[in-house]
């Protein structure tokens, strides 16, 4: 278990850092931490591993503080984004090299298992500059496991693989979390490695987390316009709250599913595009008329339309193309909504 407990930490001569921080990753979860460059989502794992201190606030790895604590002592398992293989020691020597220096009996039989557990058998006489990226990648996983360490730590462990390759990587490292129940903590730009291997997603910005959920919870209901502009794309409308059932916007009085904001509550109506249904039959409800399509591009697993009703604009993504797009429908289900003011 990961307890950050009202941490702050700003680098000297600087305004950067992180504010506040409170965040939970119960035993056996992967957190995924998502942002943007700059957000201080490196200063958190840096912490973490006790490479910094906090300057407020306190860390606790199993129900134990880590204060003033140096890395070696909090025993974490860290994958770095550039794997930082010993290019001349073999496969089976870079996995054994922490039992090595810390004496640990037995380490050949440990090495064996590992390796099986990673995907690497017949590998073990390889040096670096004989394996692939991928291989490389569970190299330094193994490495990081072997020695059972209270919990893992990835920062941006994928960037450097190509598309495919991370989609394969991404599933084989939450199969190997799961079959030692290991807390994980991964460090990410990429929303879809986010979104695919993590029990909870916490979204930063400027130093503070904006939001801390489930990855259904972060894309479905952000809790403020950035998160839901930041995570996918959206549709994001000005809208006054007119009934407990309705919302009203430039677009016309939507339905929406019952809400507890107040009538009059000034918000944001936040739509995803691929929610929205398409040359709807006229039961459907919230049936709007297309003015004009602006754009249309195939995007590989769906194809995006640009289409203007009543002066805005709204993004529709659908699985197959449409060659006349006359109006659309917006699911009440489909409907979020963000009070104005959440940022």
């Amino acid at each position: 278990m990961i307890e950050f407990r009202s941490v702050s930490f700003t680098y000297p001569n600087s305004g950067a850092g992180v504010d506040n921080i409170s965040l939970s990753v119960a035993t056996g979860e992967i957190v995924a931490v998502l942002g943007q460059s700059g957000c201080g989502k490196t200063t958190l794992l840096k912490l973490l591993a006790g490479f910094e201190q906090p300057n407020t606030g306190e860390i606790w790895i199993n129900h134990k503080n880590q204060h003033h604590l140096s890395c070696a002592e909090r025993k974490l398992g860290i994958v770095f984004q550039d794997y930082a293989l010993f290019p001349h020691y073999t496969v089976a020597q870079n996995i054994a090299y922490p039992l090595k220096i810390n004496r640990i009996k037995d380490i050949q039989t440990k090495v064996q298992d590992m390796i099986d557990l990673v995907g690497l058998a017949g590998m073990e006489e390889k040096y670096p500059s004989q394996l692939s990226g991928g291989q490389k990648q569970r190299v330094a996983l193994a490495r990081a496991l072997i020695f059972e360490p209270q919990a893992l730590l990835l920062d941006e462990p994928l960037s450097a693989l190509d598309a495919s390759l991370r989609e394969e990587m991404r599933t084989e490292i939450k199969r190997i979390q799961k079959a030692l129940n290991i807390t994980t903590f991964l460090i990410t730009h990429d929303q879809e490695e986010a979104m695919t291997m993590a029990d909870q997603v916490a979204v930063m910005g400027k130093g503070k987390i904006q939001q801390s959920a489930s990855p259904q919870d972060i894309y479905h209901r952000p809790n403020s316009l950035a998160v839901a502009q930041f995570v996918g794309k959206a549709n994001v409308w000005i809208g006054t709250v007119l009934t407990q059932d309705t919302v009203k916007t430039a677009l016309g009085v939507l339905s929406i599913t019952a809400t507890s904001l107040a009538v009059g509550s000034k918000v944001n109506v936040m739509v995803r595009p691929e929610k929205i249904i398409i040359n709807p039959s006229v039961s459907e409800v919230n049936v709007i008329d297309i003015n004009k399509v602006v754009s249309s591009q195939f995007l590989g697993g769906f194809n995006e339309y640009v289409v203007e009703s009543q002066g805005e604009v709204v993004k529709v993504h659908t699985a197959f193309p449409c060659d006349q797009l006359q109006r659309i429908s917006i699911p009440a289900y489909a409907i979020h909504l963000i009070m104005e003011n959440s940022l």
